[in-house]
């Protein structure tokens, strides 16, 4: 197994906005932080001025597409949950684990780009 999201680890849009998965469950932790449970990813805001954003959704570029709007919001991940690993029946989420975002213009998606923590392998 590589890497699973941490509170801290920093999920992206499709158009490259970021923000920190601000919190995760305490009942398995790596390096003293707590790992992301699917679910917890759902509601992560891309907007400007939300504590968790680093970088806002910069959709619409000025030289995007017409119609073009940011993404507000994370929704669950659709891939990158891990079946070997879970919390309280929830698996982790892994690095590269996606789902899409709320935008009113259509489809557009996030990503884990950066798991906040070192890689984990289980002994077998």
């Amino acid at each position: 197994m590589g890497f699973v999201a941490v509170a801290g680890a920093i999920i992206s849009c499709s158009h490259q906005g970021t923000a920190r998965l601000p919190t995760g469950n305490p009942r398995l932790q790596f390096d003293g932080k707590p790992v992301v449970t699917q679910g917890m990813e759902a509601g992560v805001s891309f907007a400007a001025g939300a504590p968790t954003v680093l970088t806002p959704c910069p959709n619409p570029a000025p030289s995007g597409p017409p119609g073009s709007s940011p993404c507000t919001a994370t929704v669950a991940a659709t891939a990158g949950v891990s079946t070997a690993v879970a919390v309280g029946g929830a698996g982790v989420l892994l690095l590269g684990a996606t789902g899409p975002t709320v935008n009113a213009a259509g489809p557009a998606t996030w990503q884990i780009s950066d798991a906040g923590q070192a890689e984990f392998s289980v002994a077998r």
